[in-house]
């Protein structure tokens, strides 16, 4: 399984359909997703990845997409701390 599937797994847990999360879908307009929401999104990627991840140095989250290539480039990091 790639990062990318990982993570719809994770959303998929939380509630949302997979057909749903496309890369360039926007997460607020889109998908519906409202701050306090995104914030259970990021705890529950930062559990199941064993990342942190600060939304405000990443510069915040736009996309569907956003949220994927923020785990593939923590990943690395994390894998480093181990």
């Amino acid at each position: 399984m790639n990062v990318r599937e990982e993570v719809v797994d994770v959303l998929r847990g939380i509630g949302f359909d997979a057909e749903d999360l496309e890369d360039g879908r926007d997460l607020g307009r889109d998908l519906d997703i409202d701050s306090t929401e995104l914030v259970e999104i990021l705890v529950a990627l930062e559990q199941h990845f064993g990342i942190d991840i600060d939304a405000e140095a990443e510069g915040g989250f736009t996309t569907f997409g956003d949220l994927v290539a923020c785990v593939t480039r923590l990943l690395p990091a994390a894998a480093g701390r181990g």
